[in-house]
């Protein structure tokens, strides 16, 4: 792996390229998200006897249009490729005392005794198969291509510039496109068995799975391009039936990857207990495989195929990502090796043994000159300390005393909430009075003064015809305020008043008699208060509401409202004139 792949600072484009019998070639970009924004496609021959790509040339060319066609320059293209699965098969049985190598030697040794490997170097990938927790051997699956076949791609690539990233297989990459297409997603939880029925131009797979892991593997061939019309269902369906009640399993998916045979139909037509699914990889699809880009035109997305989607899926999809470039065919977890170019032809190899050494070199680089600065820097350190100690302290004690002042309270302290109280209360004792005045005028009483302060006090002063009038109003005071603690203080005759009242025949305030003060103050307090108002000394602010001489009115509830609209003042001239009789 070189560190431009691994950093991802190459400036190339990466491609996913897939060739299969069917669809030909393909090719794939996806946004950094994993979505396909990018396809094109052109026919190429595959040779099926042999399982390899029938004319280099052919293929070459078909590149070469299908980056043109894309607008993808290939140089410096990383390109992953996704070939037909060329072999398949299992080894138990193993001591488990055998290494990698030696189990690579064991699959190629395998291989080389089937028909296709004969002639022809294998390029092998192995893994291990899901163990039982009894077992005492080691079983493992292995797949190959043809190194030959391999060595020409990467090849060809090279001469456009591209470099040949990864190659796996046909079977991975449809198992790979069926989760995240969502077509088996649910069968592909942990634990859930199922089964994979795939049909080609040779014959048909079955692959027993549980969750996302294969545990075992099965090919028929036949020849199905020699069969016509319903002889292709019928040889199908008898060869896989045993095949079907050898696998237990929950569900069953039928992949037709050939023109000559429709899934739907086929899976219509065998005999399986569980759920049945299908999927279309041919001629009979009607409807795209996922959601694409707008980018791609419609009549090309029902075009990519199943194993074009799952090559452009690399890494994290499956538990086992099969790549034949890796060393040893195995995919190699135990040790990395990062390649650095340092010109002139000159490579170093980054092992993880020298990325220690290198590690540790860097560290001592980087805490040298930390360390001289902690020692020329640490009479600055101690004298912030001191610092911050000293106002740790200053926090301390200032915290104290605010808890001190919360949790006392001093007697002269301000308290919002009653003074509130005390206001509420005052205000309403000023409008009950306005009201109480107005309520409790009788006819031939009049008013000539009324004062009413903050502290409750009240004085009301006028005259009356008659000391029965002033009785009633006094009377009916005190029944409205009833807390006010009223008293009649003062009840007299005016001066000439009974010569005014034998010779007058309407009665006016100026004809009216008797002059009454009604109080709750002492005489001492209305001295004090007579005083203030005169000017003799300063009044209180917001303290006192005096009346002034009455107007010539002649309707009580009219003064009634005078003095209710008074109630939002603190100081109130107000008159009241008797009711016409």
């Amino acid at each position: 792996m070189s560190l431009e792949n691994l950093l991802g600072l190459g400036g190339g484009a990466e491609v996913y390229v897939s060739v299969s019998p069917a669809c030909g070639l393909e090719m794939i970009a996806v946004d950094r998200h994993g979505n396909i924004k990018s396809y094109a496609q052109t026919p190429l021959d595959y040779n099926e006897a042999q399982r390899e790509i029938a004319n280099y040339d052919d293929f070459k060319a078909g590149l070469e249009m299908l980056f043109q066609m894309r607008n993808i320059n290939p140089v410096k293209a990383k390109v992953h490729l996704s070939v037909p699965t060329v072999w398949f098969g299992s080894k138990e049985g193993l001591p488990l005392l055998l290494d990698d190598p030696a189990i690579t030697n064991i699959v190629i040794g395998d291989l080389e005794q089937t028909y296709i490997f004969k002639r022809k170097e294998p390029m092998p990938f192995w893994f291990d198969a899901l163990a039982s927790s009894n077992s005492d051997s080691r079983n493992v699956f292995y797949t190959a291509v043809q190194k030959e076949a391999i060595d020409q791609i990467k090849d060809i690539l090279t001469s456009m510039g591209a470099t040949l990233v990864s190659v796996d297989c046909s079977l991975f990459a449809d198992l790979k496109a069926l989760y995240v297409t969502g077509i088996a997603a649910e069968q592909m939880q942990d634990g859930y068995s199922w089964s994979l029925m795939i049909i080609n131009n040779s014959g048909f797979q079955m692959i027993g799975l549980q969750g996302k892991r294969i545990l075992e593997y099965y090919e028929e061939p036949l020849p199905i391009k020699s069969y016509e019309g319903e002889e292709i269902y019928a040889a199908i369906e008898n060869a896989a039936q045993i095949a079907l009640m050898s696998t237990p399993s929950s569900a069953l998916l039928v992949l037709s990857e050939t023109d000559l045979v429709s899934a739907e139909i086929l899976a219509g037509r065998l005999q399986f207990s569980g759920k049945t699914l299908y999927v279309e990889d041919n001629q009979f699809r009607k409807e795209p495989l996922m959601e694409m880009s707008l980018n791609i035109l419609s009549e090309d997305q029902i075009k990519v195929s199943l194993h074009a989607i799952g090559a452009s899926q690399t890494t994290g999809v499956m538990p086992v990502e099969v790549n034949f470039l890796a060393e040893g065919g195995k995919k190699k977890v135990e040790t990395a090796v990062i390649e650095l170019n340092l010109g002139g032809g000159k490579v170093f190899e980054l092992t993880p043994n020298t990325a220690s050494v290198l590690v540790i070199v860097l560290i001592a680089i980087v805490m040298v000159p930390i360390g001289l600065a902690y020692w020329f820097t640490g009479d600055m350190l101690k004298k912030a300390q001191a610092e911050s100690a000293a106002l740790d302290a200053q926090i301390t004690q200032l915290d104290e005393q605010l808890k001190k002042y919360e949790t006392t309270k001093e007697d002269n302290s301000f308290d919002p909430l009653a003074e509130i109280e005390n206001v509420l209360k005052n205000n309403r004792t000023k409008i009950m009075a306005y009201a109480a005045l107005g309520e409790s005028i009788p006819s031939n009483l009049y008013l000539t003064y009324f004062m009413t302060g903050d502290d409750g006090k009240i004085d009301i002063k006028g005259c009356a015809d008659s000391v029965e009038d002033v009785y009633v109003f006094f009377k009916n005071l005190k029944d409205s305020l009833v807390e006010s603690k009223l008293r009649l203080s003062k009840l007299d005759l005016k001066n000439g008043s009974l010569d005014t009242v034998i010779n007058s025949t309407v009665s006016t305030i100026d004809t009216a008699p008797y002059v009454f003060e009604i109080t709750n103050m002492t005489d001492t307090q209305l001295q004090t208060f007579m005083k203030q108002l005169t000017g003799e000394s300063p009044a209180p602010a917001n303290n006192t509401n005096a009346a002034a001489a009455p107007a010539n009115t002649t309707n009580n509830a009219a003064n009634q409202n005078n003095n209710t609209a008074a109630a939002n003042t603190n100081t109130t001239n107000a008159a009241a004139a008797p009711a016409a009789k």
